[in-house]
């Protein structure tokens, strides 16, 4: 039969790991009934005083909490979902609930949104965290993780909170360990299973912290904390189509209150020139078919800075053919895909350019060489780059607005 030691120890349990504290009182209210049961069927045994649990013993028992606060949904509790128990790297994840990292390297966690609104712990960051008086328990070497802000970036005169996501150890392991956070002002705040702190910012800037977990050295991600802002207003190209060989410009319009100090730019696609407003890039074949861009770094003299992408422009290699005109009839395996920039070259036994299109409805736009047609389900086409009589393996660019197929009179 249950007794009363058993039922109490689950509660500070559950009060432990920092599970909503109204569910846990009103479960304790609960229990009040069956405890009251057991101290009557059990009236008949001997009386022992040792018999009564006291909440501060139970406190005592797994250990008392990491600070005199209790900010962001309190300190010492897994980060995840105690009641799994399972160790990894538990993080908010798409569907608001913990997840374990399936690489186990120490992904880092999403910043805070709406997605993970389950994760969150119940109150908000309000206060400073503050370190606890409690010893330190000794270091085992068994928790170990990552630790990053839980938003990567606040502005200035806000509060950060910083975590700690387990990938080693289990919930209860966490829970023992002894905490030491180190910040780059020289703060530092410790307490055993204090795997979240909060802390404010007064001034902009990259900020660090370091974690020292059971033993186990740990480098958090940084924190940029933003000062007055920056509004982009535009990042345009010159162009919006470009050949292989040619350059792309982009140019940024920015502003702010504080002084701009510097531009910086970069892609994915390709390396980027420029330090200033304008930046540019050679396209190249590889870039054939597909759409490039670059983001601009602005920063001000606050030392806010602020990402932005530009425009995108779409690149075709004319010496790149996708597909071959058909010759007499309609085929529609060689048609031009919609809101594809494409390379289409005139079949080797035509003679002159006249082209039949065709599309499924009115007001199609078909651009060739940057000339615009429109085609009202169907039209006559002679592209202004070919000529009759000669017509045969010329290239073309061509994008159409929707699906069209065309092919060669003669």
């Amino acid at each position: 039969m249950l007794n009363m030691h058993f039922l109490l120890y689950i509660f500070v349990i559950m009060i432990r790991l920092n599970r909503l504290f109204v569910p846990a009182v009103a479960g304790a209210f609960a229990l009040v009934p069956f405890f009251s049961s057991c101290s009557t069927s059990s009236s008949s045994g001997t009386d022992d005083d040792d018999s009564v649990v006291s909440f501060e013993d139970g406190q005592n028992l797994l250990g008392s909490s990491s600070s005199g606060e209790v900010p962001d949904g309190g300190q010492g509790g897994d980060n995840g979902n105690p009641d799994n128990g399972n160790s990894g790297n538990d993080k908010p994840s798409d569907s608001g609930n913990p997840s374990s990292s399936p690489s186990g390297d120490g992904d880092k966690p999403t910043p805070q949104s709406a997605a993970v609104a389950d994760w969150m712990p119940a109150s908000s960051a309000t206060t400073e965290t503050v370190s606890s008086e409690e010893v330190l328990a000794e270091a085992k070497k068994v928790v170990n993780g990552s630790c990053a802000p839980m938003t990567t970036e606040i502005e200035k005169g806000g509060m950060a909170t910083w975590a700690f996501y387990r990938q080693n150890g289990d919930v209860f392991d966490q829970i023992m360990s002894p905490f030491v956070w180190t910040f780059d002002d020289g703060k530092v705040l410790k307490g055993n299973g204090m795997d979240k702190v909060n802390k404010t910012y007064e001034t902009s800037g990259v900020y660090k912290a370091s974690l020292n977990v059971d033993g186990n050295d740990i480098e958090c991600d940084p924190l940029r904390v933003q000062g007055i802002p920056i509004t982009v207003t535009s990042c345009k190209a010159a162009k919006n189509a470009v050949n292989a060989g040619e350059t792309i410009t982009w140019t940024v319009v920015a502003e702010s209150e504080a002084e701009i100090t510097g531009y910086s730019w970069k892609s994915s696609d390709a390396e980027v020139s420029g330090s200033g407003t304008s930046a540019t890039m050679v396209a190249t074949g590889e870039m054939h078919k597909k759409n490039v861009s670059a983001t601009v770094s602005v920063t001000n003299s606050d030392k806010t800075v602020l990402d932005y992408t530009c425009e995108s422009v779409s690149v075709v290699d004319p010496e790149q053919v996708d597909v071959v005109i058909p010759y007499s009839v309609q085929d529609d395996t060689k048609a031009f895909t919609g809101g594809q920039t494409l390379v289409a070259q005139y079949p080797p036994n035509a003679v002159n350019c006249q082209m039949v299109c065709g599309a499924q409805g009115d007001g199609v736009i078909l651009e060739i060489d940057g000339e615009e047609h429109k085609i009202n389900w169907s039209a006559n086409i002679t592209p202004k780059s070919c000529k009759d009589g000669s017509a045969a393996g010329t290239k073309i660019t061509v994008k159409a607005s929707m699906q069209v197929s065309c092919y060669v009179t003669y």
